[in-house]
């Protein structure tokens, strides 16, 4: 058998009995924001009635917590109707001011425990920017000044949210270095900017890869970084939140594409996400059911649920993990001498 692996980053890492390098990188972990693993379902709020409807049922049929795109603030009662908002996380993405969002909040029914409100509301200025090709407020003071209005909303919602899921581009080899660096690299400049005493209220969005190891790797290597990071400015350990969702590339109706499905979101798992997106190959109901029911087999009989860093002590993982932190640190240091995270996003878009 061969001492080495390779792997799709270009990396070359012992198979077994032999510690990782870069010794001074040595991966780490802080504590997780909640025990309990979720499973997320995401729903358009075009139609507030109907987002509401399938989101009720996404409830009773295996989901545990709901992300809205909510495309007008004054629908969000509708949307969160009969929501028990105290045992269901719930996720918001809004491109409207934060200040409209906030009185609808404020309006909620007592009967659904809105102070007890957890989840996060998207307001990533770096990923606007990749996504729009413009700033969401009209600057990155404003959108900056949106983001500290936010952090005066309930602090069950994390308002500090690092999307590398949506800023990684399609260079091989190069897929989960960016989800990292723009992803966590984007969190870090919000908080530079707002206080770190704020960084109990951060998500943080990946993407798995069709690479089982490689995605094992891309989670782990966030939640170190993170702890790096939050002992140098805290001198604690503060929970970040991670959501992780599958690669599906476009819709189909192959059920045998439930497998590459599956092994993603396991990957996505042992490697310590805290929430799992349930992602129907198609728009059908079968379709839907099928990815409900299939987060609940990873769940309760996959015997996954409770376990936490199963994988800690495997040596190949190790190596992987700390070489992504390792290329990641080397790019962050790159972008610091070319004036930091801001400058490097406005030459990436233009914005």
């Amino acid at each position: 058998m061969s001492e080495l692996i390779s792997l799709p980053d270009g990396f070359a890492l012992p198979v077994t009995g032999k510690q990782a390098d870069y010794p001074e990188l040595p991966w780490t972990t802080g504590p997780r924001p909640f025990a309990h693993r979720h499973a997320l379902e995401a729903i358009d709020g075009a139609d507030p009635t109907s987002a509401n409807r399938q989101a009720l049922e996404a409830l009773m049929h295996g989901a545990s917590s709901l992300l809205f795109w909510v495309h007008r603030a004054e629908d969000l009662p509708t949307h969160l109707k009969d929501v028990r908002l105290d045992i269901a996380p719930v996720h918001l993405v809004y491109g409207g001011m934060i200040e409209d969002l906030s009185n609808q909040l404020r309006a909620l029914p007592s009967s659904q425990h809105p102070e007890a409100l957890h989840g996060s509301i998207n307001l990533d200025p770096a990923e606007h920017r990749f996504r729009t090709r413009t700033s969401w407020c009209g600057s990155l003071e404003s959108d900056l000044a949106q983001v500290c209005k936010a952090l005066e909303l309930p602090k069950g919602l994390r308002v500090l949210c690092g999307n590398g899921a949506a800023m990684r581009t399609s260079t091989p080899g190069l897929l989960c270095i960016e989800q990292l660096a723009y992803g966590l690299g984007s969190l870090f400049a919000q908080l530079d900017h707002v206080g770190w005493e704020y960084a109990d209220r951060a998500w943080l969005h990946l993407e798995a890869d069709d690479d089982y190891l490689q995605t094992i790797a891309l989670v782990q290597a966030a939640r170190s970084l993170w702890e790096r990071r939050t002992q140098k400015h805290l001198g604690r350990s503060a929970p970040l939140w991670i959501s992780g969702s599958p690669n599906l590339s476009s819709q189909t109706d192959d059920a045998a594409a439930l497998i590459g499905l599956g092994m993603q979101q396991q990957a996505l798992w042992l490697g310590g996400c805290d929430e799992l997106w349930i992602s129907p190959l198609n728009d059908s109901p079968q379709a839907k059911d099928w990815a409900r029911q299939q987060v609940l087999v990873l769940t309760y009989e996959n015997g996954l649920q409770g376990l936490d860093q199963p994988l800690a002590g495997s040596y190949t993982l190790d190596g992987y993990t700390a070489k992504l932190e390792h290329e990641v640190q080397n790019l962050w240091d790159l972008w610091a001498t070319q004036g930091g995270y801001w400058v490097e996003i406005k030459s990436r878009t233009g914005a």
